[in-house]
């Protein structure tokens, strides 16, 4: 039988381990530096297998921490709202819990709904008609887009805002509110941020704030 000597070398380049299991066999003492070189690359191999494995490891660990610590922020703002029997009070928990939970403090908070006469409302909580308008259009969280000027103007000008949040409050399907939230930071509220947390933390908003204008039945 003959054998393609091209065909042996190119496998052994691929395969030298295979001379090295097989030495007995052939009467062959390899090289104990050769052996060593070997046994090193695999150890490195190894190690750096196991290097990339502890990394990820510690990213997932750090992931979940952050999640954790993401997730107890909301269940504290939503324990404010749960306490609340007015209006005042729905507003003073939203402010507390922007501020205390999430460093949050350049914020403006409207109420677009129409206001029943036997609730009593701030008057710094009422919305002109162009905010209404605007806030009609709103139908999801809005992240880093620079909002209407009507909004704008509703945001302190100092210190310079970069990023900002709109958060519409929806009671089925009507907006009964609207929160626009600004940040120094301009990837702080990034076009591509999630939004299932906020939108969970408005639809919370919005359901105290439907019981408070008495429309929960």
């Amino acid at each position: 039988m003959s054998i393609d000597e091209a065909k042996v070398r190119a496998f052994l380049h691929a395969q030298p381990q295979w001379l090295y299991e097989h030495a007995a066999e052939f009467n062959l003492r390899p090289i104990e530096s050769k052996i060593l070189s070997f046994q090193q690359g695999k150890m490195q191999v190894m190690q750096r297998k196991t290097e990339k494995m502890a990394s990820q490891l510690i990213q997932m660990l750090g992931d979940a921490d952050a999640n954790h610590t993401l997730m107890a922020k909301f269940m504290a703002f939503d324990q404010r709202l749960l306490t609340v029997n007015t209006v005042t009070q729905w507003q003073r928990a939203i402010r507390d819990g922007l501020k205390n939970e999430f460093a949050l403090s350049y914020y403006a908070l409207k109420i677009v709904a129409d206001i029943p006469k036997n609730v009593r409302v701030p008057v710094t909580l009422l919305a002109e008609n162009r905010i209404k308008a605007i806030s009609e259009k709103l139908t999801a969280p809005v992240c880093g887009a620079l909002p209407a000027a009507a909004l704008l103007e509703l945001l302190p000008a100092q210190p310079r805002l970069e990023s900002f949040l709109q958060l519409p409050l929806l009671w089925k399907d009507q907006v009964l509110a609207i929160l626009v939230i600004g940040h120094e930071n301009e990837a702080h509220f990034a076009p591509d941020m999630a939004t299932e947390w906020v939108t969970a933390m408005a639809d919370n908003m919005a359901i105290v704030l439907a019981r408070l204008l008495k429309l929960v039945r």
